[in-house]
């Protein structure tokens, strides 16, 4: 007998050494279940795993197998924890004549419960103790596993909620970041996922994904489960959160306000739906990238509607020529810029069309821009001379006392032969370009010094020619400077290849195209641009 528990000893030893290697409970039989085997008088070792209901998840054996009638006994004494007093199914044959049994339990884990059957030469209750160490070992790898598993399940998800947030966060756009909020949940959180946002009090469906979206388009086309799920997200406003056996709902909250509801759909065991409480941080990040998203198209949408407040609503109608002109505001950008245009009639016969830039951005920039377009257009009007209406700007900026400055330049077109005349006037603005109607185009001179700099206006003067069909095309630098990813200006790299592609298109769709092109080589318009055509009407 000494010699038989110094055996044991030493196996047990072994045992609690695997302990700490292994990492799966579906490993575990291998390890446990040998050595109560080599006990003298084992003939039979059994390992069941199962729920507190019955559901028995998996079998393992050592010795003989636990099969058929064997394997519905041995379900009944787990469920039960009794012991056989007598063998009972095959084993009798065997001339086993015990079942001991020992049953063990983890909180959060599937129950086990082991077997061991003897015959009348074992020390039953030598076996007995061997067999509630054996049970101590396997509760405690069983609660490592676990604790193991809950670790890598939170570093999973603490990586999921890292990619989410910036995933989210990569778009401005409301629609897109919708969408990606729903996207990033499935398959990894969720089978599915709905974004509800809250309308006049009532969730409303913006965006759904689902690892099976035809399933998901049937759903959405049923009015029926569509009013569940509305209700369903409803009850998650009311309440806090709504769950039942197949979806779970989360408020969206941003900046102490409800917004909407994400729901998630899930189609897999209880056991791996995510908690709560990781669900409340997934929809918590999603809320702000909406919110983020939401205001970031509100503010965009007031800087558009105030920058078209500081531009002409209409331009003129002038004989012998076609006007047009565009603003693209930059992209990303949340402040009124400082890019202005006009053209103006003036009682000579004479068009003065206009354009400027004024440095930096903002409410200081914007009243600038309504000085400087509504000044130099009034004067122009008037019939003064560029150079005088210029100056006059010019000495107004000084008397306002800002640090900004104004590059600006105007185009005086007077009728000449069959085209026109046109004098250039330039503080510091790029020169013009005529696109004419036959190659070569015909680029202007620029020159002079921005307005607001010096006490007196330093100007740069040149004349251009315009013929039937020729085109002046005025610009600010948001144009020609907007710049790829490789850092090349649209200037220097497509600018004159686009003109010579837009040469004969009409003034309308020139200022157009040629907004988006710049826009399209920098992957989306850095800065304002302004653009004016003057098109000269063939005979």
């Amino acid at each position: 007998m000494p010699e038989l528990a110094l055996t044991w000893a030493t196996a047990l030893h072994r045992l609690w050494q695997g302990v700490i290697a292994i990492d799966d409970r579906e490993d575990l039989g291998d390890l446990v279940l040998p050595p109560l085997m080599a006990l003298p008088g084992v003939g039979a070792v059994w390992g069941l795993r199962h729920r507190a209901g019955g559901e028995f998840l998996a079998h393992r054996w050592a010795g003989l197998p636990l099969e058929s009638d064997d394997r519905i006994l041995a379900e009944r004494f787990a469920v039960s924890g009794e012991e056989a007093t007598a063998a009972f199914g095959t084993l009798a044959a065997h001339g086993l004549t015990r079942v001991l049994a020992a049953r063990f339990d983890v909180a959060g884990e599937a129950s086990g419960t082991i077997l061991v059957a003897v015959d009348d030469r074992a020390d039953a209750r030598f076996v007995a103790t061997c067999l509630a160490q054996v049970v101590e070992v396997t509760r405690e790898a069983v609660r490592r596993i676990a604790a193991h598993r809950a670790e890598q399940q939170q570093q999973t998800r603490d990586a999921l909620l890292a990619e989410a947030s910036l995933q989210m966060d990569a778009v401005l756009d409301a629609t897109q970041t919708m969408h990606r909020v729903a996207r990033m949940t499935v398959p990894a959180i969720a089978e599915g996922c709905l974004v509800f946002l809250s309308e006049n009090g009532r969730p409303v469906l913006h965006s759904g994904v689902h690892v099976d979206m035809r399933r998901l388009s049937a759903m959405l086309d049923d009015p029926a489960q569509t009013g569940r799920l509305a209700e369903f997200a409803a009850t998650a406003v009311r309440d806090g959160a709504s769950r039942n056996a197949g979806a779970d709902a989360q408020v969206l909250r941003a900046r102490g306000r409800v917004i909407g509801v994400l729901v998630f759909l899930f189609d897999r065991d209880a056991d791996r739906i995510p908690p709560a409480a990781f669900l409340r941080d997934v929809a918590s990040r999603a809320a702000l990238a909406i919110d983020n998203s939401t205001l970031y198209e509100q503010r965009r949408r007031e800087v558009a509607a105030m920058q078209q407040h500081l531009l002409p609503n209409r331009l003129p109608v002038v004989a012998g020529l076609s006007v047009a002109a565009s603003y693209t505001v930059g992209d990303e950008v949340l402040e009124v810029g400082g890019d202005f245009y006009d053209v103006v009639e003036r009682g000579d016969g004479a068009v003065a069309a206009l354009i400027g830039d004024v440095c930096g951005r903002g409410v200081e920039a914007a009243a600038l821009t309504g000085l400087a377009r509504h000044t130099l257009a009034a004067l122009l009007a008037e019939g003064i001379s560029p150079v005088r209406a210029m100056s006059s700007l010019n000495a107004r900026l000084h008397r306002h006392g800002s640090w900004r400055f104004i590059t600006a330049g105007v185009a005086l077109l007077r009728p000449a032969g069959d085209g026109f005349r046109a004098d250039w006037t330039s503080a510091g603005h790029p020169a013009p370009v005529v696109l004419r109607r036959r190659p070569p185009n015909g680029p202007g001179r620029g020159g002079g010094v921005p307005l607001g700099i010096l006490p007196r206006a330093k100007l740069g003067r040149s004349r251009l020619s315009l013929g039937p069909g020729d085109t002046l095309v005025l610009f600010t630098d948001g144009l020609t400077e907007c710049r790829d990813a490789d850092g090349r200006m649209f200037e220097e790299s497509a600018f004159a290849a686009t003109l010579d592609r837009l040469r004969g298109a009409p003034a309308d769709l020139l200022v157009k195209e040629l907004g988006q092109a710049a826009a399209a080589f920098g992957g989306g318009q850095a800065d304002d641009a302004a653009i004016v055509a003057l098109q000269v009407g063939e005979n």
